[in-house]
């Protein structure tokens, strides 16, 4: 609800914007400050969850706009708006179902665990004066950390990086919007109900 009233203020291009970046920020501050600091990271996982929900639901918005850019450039008799938000989840939905198996693969990488391994103690290589659990944890934890931190580093950057090639804002939006209000208060009534 916030966001959205934040959008309606500053513009959805530079609130989304803002939240990529406000993500780079509290990433960097999270790896700089270390997985010692509890109360930190707590923070942490909470802001981001926030934030790339909140974004996640603004881009709806971008989407609608998307459709309304189809709409006066292809000079449509009707929006194909189903077809652009059939195409969002089309795209979004294997994006959730391979982030943990990236996930997991990395942390696999990072720390020789493997997680589906039975014997996976018995993999690792130790000193013999060092306890493998405590390694094995300490290993654990540092991977577990990067994984929470690099990973949203990473999406921001790309995130800012392709969001600044966005060019539907500005005036650019405003006409597209305009010329949609004027198409849609020129159809008749009875037109409506074909629609």
């Amino acid at each position: 609800m916030y966001f959205l009233s934040l959008c309606r203020k500053f513009g959805v291009y530079s609130v989304v914007r803002w939240l990529f970046i406000l993500k780079l920020a509290l990433s960097v501050i999270m790896l700089l400050a270390g997985p010692d600091q509890i109360y930190l990271l707590c923070f942490f996982i909470a802001s981001n969850r926030v934030f790339t929900e909140g974004t996640c639901k603004l881009l709806n918005l971008v989407v609608t706009d998307l459709v309304d850019e189809d709409f006066v450039i292809n000079r449509r008799k009707q929006a194909a708006s189903a077809l652009m938000f059939g195409m969002v989840a089309l795209v979004t939905k294997p994006g959730q179902t391979l982030a943990p198996l990236i996930g997991t693969w990395l942390l696999c990488v990072y720390t020789g665990y493997d997680i589906f391994q039975r014997d996976a103690m018995n993999n690792i290589n130790t000193e013999p004066q060092m306890d493998p659990g405590r390694v094995l944890a300490a290993t654990l934890r540092q991977g577990c950390f990067y994984l929470l931190v690099f990973i949203p580093i990473t999406c921001a950057l790309l995130q800012i990086f392709t969001w600044s090639h966005f060019t539907l804002r500005g005036k650019r939006l405003t006409a597209v919007k305009s010329y949609r209000q004027n198409q849609t208060q020129n159809v008749l009534p009875q037109d409506v109900k074909t629609i």
